[in-house]
């Protein structure tokens, strides 16, 4: 069987007359060592046991060793303890002396160890911390469990046999059992020995023949055992099941199975995690990193078999056989247990600019892990901070730091991925060593590059970015809708942001533009927009009305109809163009041929304003939208249409460029406009009855 490890080790530090570990300074005078002792985190958890811990020094003239120091939490324990130059005992206790519990917090685990401390040198000490307590496992089987409803138990005693008298006046201890579980006994000195008698009452078994011709009268079942030799740091298992013999008598069988080699639940391990430390220098204090190479000094007590280096969200693992596997990193092997990483210049290439935390993580083959960080100031790019850009007119603001002193020119470079390098001078910030340049140009959607560059020189980590999403119109897909009384574009709590002028042709009984279900193949949803032009009449009396859907408002006047085209828009940045699905047909004009004839035309637009809307009435021409006048119109900031008398039958894509006015470059929009009609002259009330259009999925380009 598998031998119980169960280590107490004590480190002992070398150092001068200072050293630094998680930034706490060590003094020692002459003459004096350095002591640390860590409980590692290991196969227990020692939150609910008491623990003491115990240094003592032996008296050169008396050979008495005299306590110096005592600890009874783990968290009291300094991370480094000075110490004389002498002979030492350290001890070690967890848990309490309790002879019997059912608690394993009581579990008792003691050592010593004898050591010394020499002034200016280093003594690893190691305390084998055992097991003091017996284990006592009672299980009952499913046969006693179910049997056995009126009561059963089992009694554990510390006696040559069992005395029910004496357990019951307290002069011998005990444990009463009466479900499966671990007991825990510190035997006294000279006691070898545990007694149990188990107990329990079956109805069913009320005056059944005994097999010495007796009868059971009560249904009550006695039987007990001794268990011999018993040994310290051991489990035994008394294991209790009910069954009858073959003349039909009662019986119950208990075994017990010393274990004294079989590793034991919950071994406790006092193991200091490793250590980083700095060599002549203060780790506390922020690094340059383009100074000179630093050296940490990483140590550990059992073999370490994992180092590596977090910064920037990036981990390197460095290979424990090759010193030099990573620019800028050379590590250099003492021993199995010490090892010296050294960081130079080159390895922050690999970094981003700016105030950097940099994390040692070290792990050794017995599951101790340590993290130590410093922060190092990194010359380079900071990443783009996305709020510093004005996305609408592509500027913004890149900042890097310069720790170089002798440059002349900082630059900062960017560019579209895989595109030409643009140079912007940089110039000094809040402090001699921050840089900020304006930048142009910038477009959403779009992957960037960007570094600094000193003297013509590239100088830190090329940083990459892929810029924010371009903001979308909403219910662009048509999958929102809701019907009151008539079909209306959006859902019954959402914002009315698309409309129709569903409200009027109501009146005749007639719907223009509603939901369908016919979508392309490869559509994200199941809805487009169904638009129909179409004669609606009231008592005989009766108008075309063009299919429609707009962004805007409608209202009635009389028979005719009122749009005000424009909705607030926060723009986040400058759409190129607008691409929807449609299909349609272009039918013959059948209505108010006086003002135009033959094939009908489909009209889409897009007006982008500074907030001005525009209202179209039915009755007044002089309010109509022409297409050819949209660049005059006050407000108008960009500005895109399509009108064509093409039938597509098929879904097929479709693009409107934006325009831009030169003389409105530098106003901010704040409402969008877009429409879209089968049947271009229904201002007019003028079209086909057979024109229709199906429109879905619109999406601004940035």
């Amino acid at each position: 069987m598998k031998k119980i490890l169960s280590v107490l080790c004590l480190v002992l530090v070398m150092a001068s007359c200072t050293k630094e570990r998680d930034n706490e300074p060590i003094f020692m005078a002459m003459g004096e060592g350095a002591m640390t002792l860590a409980l590692a985190e290991g196969s227990s958890d020692f939150t609910d046991k008491a623990v003491s811990i115990k240094v003592y020094k032996e008296n050169s003239e008396t050979s008495e060793y005299e306590l110096v120091r005592r600890y009874t939490n783990q968290n009291d324990v300094p991370n480094y303890l000075p110490l004389l130059a002498g002979d030492y005992k350290a001890v070690v206790q967890v848990g309490e002396r309790k002879i019997v519990s059912f608690d394993e917090a009581n579990k008792l685990y003691y050592g010593e160890k004898f050591f010394t401390i020499k002034a200016g040198e280093v003594e690893n000490v190691e305390v084998d911390c055992k097991l003091q307590s017996t284990i006592v496992y009672v299980e009952f089987d499913s046969s006693i469990t179910e049997k056995f409803e009126a009561g059963y138990a089992t009694t554990v005693a510390i006696d040559d046999e069992y005395n029910q008298s004496e357990i019951n006046s307290g002069d011998v201890h005990s444990l009463k059992y009466t479900e499966t579980k671990s007991g825990y006994f510190l035997m006294p000195e000279g006691h070898t020995t545990l007694a149990w008698q188990f107990t329990g009452v079956n109805p069913n078994e009320k005056d059944s023949e005994l097999p010495d011709g007796g009868t059971l009268v009560d249904g009550k079942i006695t039987a007990g055992g001794i268990i011999e030799n018993v040994l310290a740091n051991a489990r035994y298992t008394v294991k209790l099941k009910y069954s009858k013999d073959a003349p039909g008598g009662l019986v119950v069988v208990a075994t017990y199975e010393p274990e004294p080699d079989t590793p034991i639940d919950n071994n406790i391990s006092f193991s200091p995690d490793p250590t980083v430390m700095a060599k002549g220098f203060d780790m506390s204090v922020e690094q340059n990193s383009q100074g000179e190479a630093r050296t940490y000094v990483i140590s550990a007590l059992a073999a370490i078999n994992e180092i590596s280096i977090l910064a920037d969200d990036n981990t390197y693992t460095l290979d424990l056989t090759n010193s030099s596997t990573i620019e800028g990193l050379t590590l250099l092997k003492r021993d199995d247990l010490n090892y010296e990483l050294t960081i130079d210049k080159p390895f922050f290439v690999n970094v981003s600019g700016g105030t950097k935390l940099l994390s040692f993580i070290v792990k050794d083959i017995d599951g101790g892990q340590a993290t130590k960080s410093v922060t190092y100031q990194v010359q380079g790019m900071f990443p783009l901070v996305f709020d510093e850009c004005d996305w609408w007119f592509g500027v913004g603001t890149m900042r890097a730091k310069v720790l170089s002193t002798e440059c002349s020119d900082v630059k900062i470079a960017y560019r579209q991925k895989d595109g030409e390098w643009s140079f912007v001078s940089a110039t000094k910030a809040d402090d001699d060593t921050s840089y900020t340049a304006s930048v142009t140009g910038l477009v959403v959607e779009t992957d960037y590059e960007y570094k600094l560059v000193l003297d013509d020189v590239d100088a830190g980590k090329v940083l990459s970015t892929r810029t924010p999403d371009g903001a979308q119109l909403p219910n662009a897909g048509f999958e929102s809708w809701f019907k009151p009384t008539w079909w209306l574009p959006y859902g019954e709590s959402d914002f009315p942001f698309w409309l129709t002028g569903n409200e009027g042709a109501n009146m005749a009984g007639t719907t223009l533009t509603e939901p369908s279900e016919d979508v392309r193949v490869g559509a994200a949803g199941k809805y487009s927009a169904y638009l129909k032009s179409q004669k609606a009449s009231v008592m005989g009396v009766g108008k075309f009305a063009a299919g429609n859907l707009f962004t805007g408002t409608f209202r009635m006047d009389g028979l005719d109809g009122i749009v005000t085209f424009g909705r607030d828009f926060e723009y986040n940045a400058k759409p190129k163009s607008m691409t929807f699905w449609m299909k349609n047909n272009e039918g013959q004009i059948d209505e108010k041929t006086n003002i135009q004839s033959g094939t009908d035309i489909y009209t889409v637009m897009i007006l982008i304003t500074d907030g001005t809307t525009y209202s179209v009435n039915t009755k007044d021409e002089s309010t109509f939208l022409k297409l050819d006048k949209l660049p005059t119109l006050d407000g108008i900031i960009g500005y895109g249409y399509i009108s064509a008398s093409d039938s597509n039958h098929e879904w097929v894509e479709k693009t409107v460029e934006i325009h831009y006015r030169e003389d409105m470059m530098d106003k901010r929009p704040r409402k969008i406009s877009v429409s879209f009609t089968p049947s271009g002259y229904g201002d007019y009330f003028c079209g086909s009855t057979e024109s229709w259009m199906y429109v879905d999925d619109v999406r601004l380009n940035y």
